[in-house]
């Protein structure tokens, strides 16, 4: 099949994405002969395509439930398409190869910029919306879309591996690879991954399936994204802007919606199977899709099964002191499930309900330093996430949305030794989020430049979380703690300047204004806007800036305010010890603080999409962003000694009130007394205090960043080869951090397990008629590992990826028929990770950085995917 830049776009709707790939790429004037009966717009989109040979895009909310006039005669594509669109509010637009139905008059335009390996953004463009409620994307905020053929060409057997590609994702935090590393979001050891958008934390990272929120796992820190089966997803759109004027709380860093596959007319089997060449690592996903299209309605129900094998420390040499028998990545069996169904009840009502149900169990063992014993870590987490929509469409262009949505996660964990020795570690924990939401939005009034568009809404949702914990030297405890969370929000769209009333230097004007108030019992309320410009001076040239404030609400395991006071002598607390006074007593609050709030940050963006008229197929963006993440719930110490240091001030006090001090301490969990000789009970009591420190977590913490993303692509033909040069960089200008408002200003930047100042991604896309193959290349920069007293190079790290594929054709024999074949080499000349000694005081580790690095080294599968 000839593969096409928007048969990969796929950006649709929220709801189901009509893109239809041509076997053939059409002349632009070619004419054909049709004969199609008056039927549902999206039956006849499809019958244009498949007899033309032509791509045509459109958004699921644009056509659903449209009914189409007969068209009989001889027409282009294109003009077949506009007699179908006649009188329904919508036009179509040829974009490069494809053409693309958009909302009549309103003056957007698709532009499209392909990242490296298939990745795409596309901003401004009537069929992109995440990051909106109102049909058609905020032209303001860059949207990177990496479509089904894009996931292909990837050959990732997880959506974890699939995410690892994106420059703009920091692996930081919860991931199947970091071994051995203490990360600020880390979570209950459930061996899940989670997305970092911009390194600001899984925690700022807003993630959904279908436009709806899932269940976070283990703490509730993280939504766990290895847990979605890939074969199933039909696109991931990535929104690097903050939006929780949109989507209210996470969505600092950005969002990552996964759109799961909802069409399927027949049968659809995949095999893959593969192995590292260093050994271990072993990797099978089997999958099996069935579908049917009824014209008013479709379903689709799949199966999808993934296992992989552990790689063991002896199976790789440059770790360092790790026995052989430690694992580096997890040994994993996962079961999915996925059923969705879509139904015009009536010719302006639509229903859809997708189920999803994913299984899965991790194994892994290590060694403790205390025991020669090895340890097993056992976890057992599944997922159940339901929703269902009810779309009616009135008026003259509004949409009205009835929205529910069931989520659970459910992490076990235990840790044992052979011989049946239980360690203190058996956890189970569960999340589960149930909301309703009602959404309309429609146009309000004509401008010259087009319709004025708005969506409305309100949304209630409860979040619950119980963690429990036994073992042999602890009796069963367990915590449950669950909100309420209201919400309001609103969209305007304004477009002043379009293709209907242009002016020279006044290609394009538009304004987008979004707000969103938030009200989380409990933990307070926040209101968030978000304002957004794009300019077109000339043809080609789309300049666009936006600006807001997004918040975080605090986690259900965070709240609650429970906490511990030690009574403890107060030199233990002094940076220098000499100074504290002689028998002094100092009381240590450790837990959570009972005021806690909400984080908060501002984001601001501006930048820049070139598609010039004289270079056919080529297409440049620049965006810059800039956050500033305020009020950031931490520790606001890494070790206790810290009295007398001028940055720590804050949280310390000399003469604590009396008074204060008791109804703090009668407010505690626990007291525990260490004053006495030997560190025994000294029976000491708050009028014996002379300082306190504070250090449960709290509001403290700030980071700033700044930085640049750029991406290039170069579409063309060469003969019969069609090519597709592209690249993905993003530079990363500063990265800071305080613990404290006191505290001196740290930099995360080029640092161990933290966020790399370059990151990038470009190759080469290659397809002749049944032929298709792609070679990437992947960049992270190096860095001076600092925490010694001389620095130490890290290198940088590039690898290099590939893929071939052959489909065979239509005239081969019904065996052979739809299937396709496909070869995969992740890091083809096995470029080993860059050296890294472990930390300061430790003899071993795993000898290399895994938040910017990989341990597997060579990875070779092959694919056998089979339509029937």
């Amino acid at each position: 099949m000839q593969r096409n830049f928007w048969g990969s776009l796929l950006t649709a709707g929220a709801g189901a994405a009509i893109v239809i790939a041509g076997p053939a790429c059409a002349r632009e004037d070619e004419q054909f002969v049709f004969e199609i009966p008056a039927q549902d717009l999206s039956a006849s989109l499809r019958a244009i395509s498949l007899q033309s040979g032509q791509s045509i895009v459109a958004s699921g909310d644009l056509v659903r439930s449209r009914q189409a006039p007969a068209v009989s005669g001889t027409f282009t594509a294109e003009d077949a398409v506009r007699a179908l669109l006649m009188g329904s509010g919508l036009e179509v637009r040829r974009v490069g190869d494809a053409l693309v139905v958009v909302s009549a008059g309103g003056g957007e335009r698709p532009a499209p910029a392909e990242l490296a390996g298939g990745v795409t953004q596309a901003e401004g463009g009537t069929i992109v919306v995440t990051g909106s409620h109102l049909r058609g994307a905020p032209a303001s905020s860059p949207v990177i879309v990496i479509g089904r053929e894009d996931i292909d060409q990837t050959g990732a057997t997880s959506v974890e591996q699939l995410m690892r590609k994106l420059p703009q994702n920091s692996q930081g935090g919860v991931n199947q690879e970091n071994f051995g590393v203490t990360l600020p979001d880390q979570d209950v050891t459930d061996h899940g991954a989670g997305v970092n958008l911009r390194g600001l934390g899984q925690r700022a990272t807003l993630v959904l399936l279908d436009g709806r929120r899932l269940a976070p796992s283990g703490y509730g820190a993280y939504v766990d994204i290895s847990l979605i089966p890939v074969s199933l997803i039909e696109r991931v759109e990535v929104l690097t802007d903050g939006a929780s004027a949109i989507y209210g709380s996470d969505a600092v860093g950005g969002v990552v919606n996964f759109i799961l596959r909802d069409q399927l007319d027949g049968l659809e089997t995949t095999m893959q199977a593969g192995a590292t060449t260093r050994g271990g690592g072993e990797q099978v996903l089997l999958s099996q899709a069935g579908g049917a299209d009824w014209g008013r309605g479709h379903g689709l129900l799949a199966y999808e099964f993934r296992g992989e094998n552990e790689i063991r420390a002896g199976e790789r040499e440059f770790t360092i002191g790790l026995r052989p028998d430690t694992f580096l990545t997890p040994r994993e069996r996962r079961h999915s499930v996925l059923a969705s169904l879509e139904q015009a009840v009536a010719d302006s009502l639509t229903f859809n309900a997708i189920g999803t149900y994913a299984h899965r169990t991790t194994e892994r063992t290590y060694f403790d330093s205390t025991t020669p014993l090895p340890v097993g870590a056992h976890a057992v987490a599944d997922s159940v996430t339901v929703t269902g929509e009810l779309t009616y469409l009135f008026g003259n262009d509004w949409r009205a949305r009835l929205e529910g949505t069931y989520a659970l996660s459910d992490t076990d964990q235990q840790q044992t030794q052979p011989g049946g020795i239980e360690l203190a570690n058996a956890r189970d924990v569960r999340n589960e989020v149930v909301g309703g939401a009602l959404k309309i939005d429609g146009a309000l009034f004509e401008l010259p430049g087009g319709a004025v568009r708005v969506a409305l809404g309100g949304e209630l949702r409860q979040e619950s979380y119980r963690d429990g914990f036994e073992s042999s030297a602890f009796a069963r405890s367990e915590k449950r703690v669950s909100r309420d969370v209201s919400s309001l929000f609103g969209e305007l769209s304004i477009p002043l300047v379009s293709s209907v009333n242009r002016m020279p230097g006044m290609e394009r004007l538009e304004l987008s204004l979004a707000g969103r108030f938030d009200a989380y019992s409990g933990t307070g309320s926040a209101f968030d806007p978000k304002l957004g410009a794009l300019w077109s001076p000339v043809e080609g040239l789309d300049l666009r800036a936006s600006y807001g404030t997004s918040f975080r609400a605090p986690l259900l395991a965070e709240v609650g305010g429970v906490y511990d006071v030690f009574y403890a002598p107060a030199y233990l607390a002094y940076q220098d010890p000499a100074l504290a006074p002689p028998g002094s007593i100092i009381a240590v609050l450790q837990g959570s603080d009972p005021d806690i709030g909400p984080e908060t940050s501002r984001t601001w963006s501006a930048g820049a999409e070139i598609a010039p008229a004289f270079a056919p197929g080529l297409s440049l963006s620049l965006n810059y962003y800039s956050v500033r993440f305020t009020d950031r719930i931490a520790l606001p110490i890494r070790s206790i000694a810290v009295v007398g240091d001028p940055a720590f001030d804050p949280i310390v006090d000399h003469s604590p009130d009396l008074r204060e001090l008791t109804a703090i301490i009668e407010g505690a969990r626990q007291t525990f007394d260490v004053t006495g000789p030997g560190f025994s009970d000294g029976g000491a009591t708050p009028a014996d205090v002379d300082v306190m420190l504070d250090t449960r977590v709290s509001n403290t913490a700030e980071t700033t960043t700044n930085g640049i993303d750029a991406i290039l692509r170069y579409a063309f033909e060469a003969g019969t080869n069609r090519l597709v040069l592209d690249a993905n960089v993003t530079h990363v200008l500063s990265f800071d951090n305080r613990l404290t408002a006191a505290s001196p200003v740290s930099q995360s930047l080029d640092r161990p397990f933290g966020p790399l100042s370059w990151r990038a991604r470009g190759g080469i896309s290659w397809s002749r008629g049944p032929w298709a193959g792609s070679l990437a290349l992947n960049y992270a920069a190096g860095y001076d590992d600092d925490r010694r007293p001389l620095l130490v190079a890290v290198g940088s790290w590039t690898t290099v990826d590939l893929n071939l594929s052959y489909e065979f054709e239509q005239t081969a024999s019904a065996g052979l028929r739809g299937l396709r074949l496909t070869l995969y080499a992740e890091n083809l000349f096995d470029a080993a990770p860059p050296p890294l000694l472990p930390e300061p005081g430790h003899t071993s580790g795993i000898g290399y950085d895994p938040v910017n690095a990989s341990g597997r080294g060579r990875f070779v599968s092959l694919q056998a995917r089979k339509s029937w």
